[in-house]
């Protein structure tokens, strides 16, 4: 009689795992995008001044855009760092979307 080996099934965790971790990341985005305060999130930007950060002009959305990029460059520098925040790191892509929809907004009504 001879033996046939036996297969284990193959461990789908961790794609289950990474499908999962996205759809949590997703979740918290969209949670974010609702709860969008901009007034709040730009007062944070020291270089962005109230004037701009109440302006309706693209110039002030992109000037927005601006700070926020270079401060999601700084959160990107610090993983793996003790000092790294995904919830920062989270508001700031949230920031961002929120943004970028909003510049896309006035360039289309003007």
């Amino acid at each position: 009689m001879t033996l046939r080996p036996v297969h284990a099934p193959q461990d789908d965790r961790p794609a289950r795992f990474a499908t999962e971790a996205g759809a949590a990341l997703d979740a918290a985005l969209v949670a974010g995008l609702n709860a969008y305060d901009r007034t709040r999130a730009l007062a944070r930007f020291h270089r962005l001044s109230p004037d701009t950060i109440a302006s309706e002009s693209p110039d002030a959305a992109r000037a927005a855009l601006k700070e926020i990029e270079r401060a999601m460059r700084g959160e990107r520098a610090r993983r793996g760092h003790w000092s790294y925040d995904l919830n920062r790191h989270i508001s700031l892509l949230v920031a961002h979307r929120a943004e970028t929809a909003r510049l896309h907004r006035l360039l289309n009504r003007a």
